[in-house]
């Protein structure tokens, strides 16, 4: 009589991968949230007028021609979007991977969200940060994380 016998083969446990719907909800929200919230104008400029309606520059002295003034105003840049776009594709082409590219599809996923975020908080700074710089007569130059209009104009 023979024994029997039973071979069971061991097989790794597998990660479930990325639904398309969230992919797809994630990169919707993170474009649309950053399209939104990425906009943000600052102005300002050096002297004023007097209260007999003359000009004065920055240092309160009187001048005769009217001082500078500067707008600056900031849009969401298109690359920014593509940069989700992007991410989310790989994290879509890679969410089947296994062993050592595992991580990449929830990474990218994450990097999706992050991305704008950082876009967001360095506009911020930006915006914080012109005011400073006009008042210490250097150029203003636009961030390149952003799509941006400058316009420098006599005070009226």
């Amino acid at each position: 009589m023979r024994a029997m016998t039973v071979e069971t083969e061991q097989t790794a446990p597998t990660r479930p991968r990325l639904p398309t719907r969230r992919l797809v909800t994630t990169g919707i929200v993170a474009a649309g949230l950053y399209w939104m919230v990425a906009r943000g104008s600052v102005g300002g400029g050096a002297g004023g007028v007097t209260g007999d309606g003359s000009w004065i520059d920055a240092q309160g002295e009187p001048t005769s021609e009217a001082p500078l003034t500067f707008a600056v105003t900031l849009l969401p840049s298109p690359l920014v979007v593509l940069v989700i776009a992007g991410l989310l594709v790989v994290a879509w082409a890679t969410r089947d991977a296994r062993d050592r590219l595992a991580w990449l599809a929830p990474a990218c996923e994450v990097a999706a969200i992050v991305v704008p975020l950082l876009a967001i908080a360095g506009l911020h700074a930006w915006i914080v940060g012109v005011a400073q710089t006009w008042d210490a007569g250097v150029p203003i130059s636009p961030p390149w994380w952003a799509s941006s209009t400058i316009t420098i104009d006599r005070m009226r």
